[in-house]
């Protein structure tokens, strides 16, 4: 039985403490598609040792900016896929505008023209978060994920490791007050 809930692209998932799944222990996913086919998002707070500047390399490119900042794992679907977050003008191939200026980018050859000129804001990820048809449905009716509003501070600004606590109190919940049997008090 699929169940039916109301959600569009984009928004925020926030993970609550009882979502049994460690690759979304306290997530934040921006959810950029959503429709029949499914649901595809990119968890925002999950750094990898990997550098941009490895990355690049490994790509046989350079990041003509610091290269320090860490890849981000989107999720656990297809995880040698790259997709690149940037808030700029950016219109290369496969390149789209999902929230305000924030445009996605998935091909190498969208990565070779970012990084020849590196936007300021921007994080890249290795793989994605995806549901099939009424699978996150089902997931928020259980209750294992918040909806919130999304926003591009939380996208780039906000230390990785603040980025769920953050977001929750921009729903007006107190992290501290969720507890893992399944309540708020």
């Amino acid at each position: 039985m699929t169940v039916e809930t109301e959600l569009a692209a984009p928004t925020f998932l926030v993970a609550v403490p009882q979502l049994g799944d460690p690759n979304f222990n306290r997530g934040v996913v921006f959810i950029f598609d959503h429709g029949e086919h499914g649901t595809m998002g990119l968890l925002l707070n999950r750094p990898t040792d990997l550098n941009v500047t490895d990355f690049c390399k490994s790509q046989n490119m350079k990041w003509a900016a610091d290269g320090s900042p860490r890849i981000h794992q989107g999720g656990p679907v297809q995880t040698e896929r790259a997709f690149i977050l940037h808030a700029s003008a950016h219109k290369g191939p496969e390149t789209e505008a999902v929230y305000d200026s924030v445009r996605l980018s998935y091909s190498l050859e969208s990565l070779e023209m970012l990084s020849s000129k590196p936007p300021d804001r921007y994080r890249i990820f290795l793989g994605y978060s995806g549901w099939g048809p009424g699978q996150l449905a089902e997931e928020l009716t259980a209750g294992a994920w918040l909806v919130g509003q999304p926003n591009d501070s939380l996208m780039f600004d906000v230390a990785v490791d603040d980025i769920w606590d953050r977001a929750l109190r921009e729903m007006g919940i107190d992290p501290v007050l969720l507890m893992h049997s399944g309540a708020l008090h």
